[in-house]
């Protein structure tokens, strides 16, 4: 009984719990249930031994099975869909044994059947736990190769590999570089740098709200990516994200930092692919942070070179 209540334990923490003093109170409740049966002497009728095992079990393997499925709503993996049902059958079969022995006539299988499949559940458990823990590490792998680790971010290998192969009439990118974020290292230290990038990132990324592609390029630089626009909401998406940014505040010792932010936005035309789509946003960028910054820039093609007059062709 002691060792199903420390297997609950495991699999509570294995689901995704911080450690919890609580957690030992299941196997407080298991060894004094056997002090009890002991005390008792129950433990000498092998039908009140054998149902209350088995009941003891059916519970802890109750508790475990939804530990797993809760933590399915935090990290969908599918080992837990195995596990959660491995322990969902293990219960069921332990219950069927307390049914078989306490109400033998109503029991659907027999006690010893169902005590064999209960058998073959737990190497079930055992392969899915396995599974889920591989599963585990290279969730872990993949999400630290596609997130920026100091902003929490996706990082520039995850975002260019996000953006669609094909382009249509409607998307936008939005290139995003805080101004004078060397003078903010310089004056303040790297941790006060690192906290304005955190927050800046925070900012795009609570403006994106999960429906848009954003990732850190690299620095002090992000990037967003956004469909069905047109000139005026894309301008507009951009503005939005820049006043936020400059409504930021960040206290330190020398006094507070209040960082701003140039975007430069550019949106689709049918002879660029997302290369050069960016790029154009880059130069639009790059005009903002000329033209004074804190400011945002809608790409512009350049003009095209005047046709030159009849008369000159003439005269040459």
């Amino acid at each position: 009984m002691t060792g199903y209540a420390l297997m609950a334990v495991g699999i509570i923490r294995l689901s995704g719990r911080r450690r919890k003093f609580s957690d030992w109170l299941l196997v407080t409740a298991a060894l004094a249930l056997s002090v009890l049966v002991g005390v008792t002497h129950w433990y000498l009728d092998n039908q009140m031994r054998a149902a209350i095992f088995n009941a003891n079990s059916s519970v802890f393997l109750a508790l475990s099975s939804a530990a797993i499925l809760v933590g399915f709503l935090r990290d969908r993996l599918p080992g837990r869909i195995g596990l959660a049902a491995s322990l969902m059958a293990a219960m069921t079969f332990s219950a069927l044994v307390v049914l078989g022995v306490v109400f033998p006539e109503y029991g659907p299988i027999a006690p010893r059947n169902a005590f064999f499949m209960l058998i073959i559940c737990h190497f079930s458990v055992a392969l899915f736990v396995v599974v889920l823990v591989q599963e585990r590490a290279e969730a872990k792998l993949s999400r630290l190769a596609n997130t920026d680790a100091l902003t929490g971010i996706p990082n520039r290998q995850n975002f260019l590999a996000s953006l669609p192969h094909q382009l249509k009439h409607g998307d936008g990118f939005i290139m995003i570089d805080i101004d004078h974020f060397k003078s903010v290292n310089d004056r303040h230290g790297h941790e006060v740098g690192d906290a304005v990038l955190v927050g800046v990132a925070q900012t795009i990324a609570a403006a994106a709200g999960g429906k848009l592609l954003l990732g850190r390029l690299g620095g002090e630089e992000f990037a967003l990516f956004l469909r069905d626009q047109t000139e005026e909401t894309l301008f507009a998406a951009a503005d939005d994200v820049r006043r936020k940014i400059k409504a930021l505040a960040f206290v330190v010792d020398a006094g507070t930092v209040r960082p701003t932010a140039s975007a430069g936005v550019a949106l689709w035309s049918d002879e660029c692919d997302a290369t050069r789509l960016r790029d154009r946003a880059d130069q639009a960028l790059y005009r903002a942070k000329r033209g004074g910054r804190d400011r945002v820039e809608m790409y512009a093609a350049p003009a095209a070179a005047p046709l030159p007059s009849v008369a000159a062709v003439v005269a040459f």
